[in-house]
């Protein structure tokens, strides 16, 4: 069955035939590009050659100035956008904290005071919930439980609906 298959044409076009028409347009060009050489050569085959790498020489050096001088230039860019970017981060930082001191109700250390207390009652809350947590692990695997799984993160601690946050 399968050999009827290779002797039977496509429907909707043959990949052969698409890459045989390609080889086939360009041995033709090829063809017609050395007929037009020979008609219009200026020289020699020999001075053509010689001139045609000489042309390629100079170009290559030409190459060589252009890809240092884009190298020279991308340097510069980059080490110009590491400013800006440096110069908007500082001023990011001086907007914020001067809008945080335009806005904020309270005195610097009244503010400091209550921020201290809420980290620690969150960090409190998160150790006593990773305790109780690796407790019941301890307690579910004492007890054979194929439930059981350690707390691998904080952020697993989220998911609890009886969390102390």
């Amino acid at each position: 069955m399968p050999e009827e298959s290779y002797n039977q044409p496509a429907l909707n076009g043959d990949a052969d035939t698409g890459r045989g028409g390609f080889v086939a347009l360009a041995v033709i060009a090829a063809v017609l590009g050395a007929g037009t050489a020979l008609l219009l050569a200026p020289d020699e085959g020999s001075r053509t050659r010689r001139r045609v790498s000489q042309g390629l020489r100079n170009l290559g050096g030409e190459a060589a100035s252009t890809v240092a001088q884009l190298q020279r230039d991308i340097g510069r860019k980059r080490a110009q956008s590491r400013r800006e970017k440096r110069m908007l981060a500082v001023a990011g930082l001086l907007v914020g904290a001067g809008l945080t001191a335009l806005l904020t109700p309270e005195s610097g250390t009244a503010a400091r005071r209550r921020l201290s207390g809420t980290l620690s009652r969150i960090k409190v809350g998160a150790v006593d919930r990773i305790e109780r947590l690796r407790q019941q692990g301890t307690e579910a695997k004492d007890s054979g439980s194929t439930e059981s799984r350690e707390v691998r993160s904080v952020q697993e601690l989220g998911r609890d609906p009886n969390s102390v946050f």
